[in-house]
């Protein structure tokens, strides 16, 4: 009888501790899913943070101002409004942006719609940086006679104007005693027409 009681108490005991390692476990995979939920939680919040990044507003520059600020976005999203003066004839990717006294070029790598034409826009784009200097010119100067090599009359006078416009150019850096001009462009994004 003895030895049977003994079978009994270690039956008994055995029976505790599986019930006792089986809370064991159930605790430890309830609160691995607590963590887990938990961690969920902050990857979803990390997620919204990263969303709030994103909405961080675009500086609007005047365009009175963007010449003297341009220096400090260069490669960088800015907003800009004015009025379309024109949308370039020759390719249709560069438009005039006008406010009074001021002014803009708007680059793309697509056309523009002409009709914006004397619409008052405000465009989002990249501040490019363009260093024009003595050779610079020059090669601009070539560049143009090049391509006027079998030109008409109208397109003749066209050249003739830009050769005016390189040699003013010239001289006026010489006048200036700079090494070179810097001028500031906007790489067109998305534009948004005021009514």
């Amino acid at each position: 009888m003895e030895y049977n009681f003994k079978i009994i108490t270690y039956a008994i005991l055995n029976q505790k501790i599986i019930i006792m390692i089986k809370k064991i476990l159930f605790l430890s995979v309830s609160v691995l899913f607590i963590a887990a939920c938990g961690n969920n939680d902050n990857t979803e919040k990390s997620k919204n943070d990263t969303t709030e990044i994103n909405l961080v507003a675009v500086p609007e520059i005047n365009l009175n101002e963007f010449d003297s600020l341009a220096a400090n976005y260069v490669g960088k999203e800015v907003t800009v409004t004015g009025i379309v003066d024109h949308v370039c004839k020759h390719g249709g990717k560069k438009l005039l942006l006008v406010d009074g006294d001021y002014n803009l070029h708007i680059f793309n790598d697509n056309r523009f719609d002409e009709s914006l034409s004397g619409s008052k826009v405000t465009v989002k784009g990249i501040v490019e940086q363009e260093v024009v200097d003595s050779a610079y010119l020059a090669e601009k100067l070539k560049h143009e006679q090049k391509n006027y090599v079998d030109a008409n009359e109208a397109e003749k006078e066209k050249l003739k104007n830009m050769e005016k416009y390189i040699n003013h150019m010239q001289d006026s850096l010489k006048k200036s005693g700079l090494d070179n001009f810097t001028n500031y462009s906007l790489k067109f994004e998305t534009l948004e027409e005021k009514k």
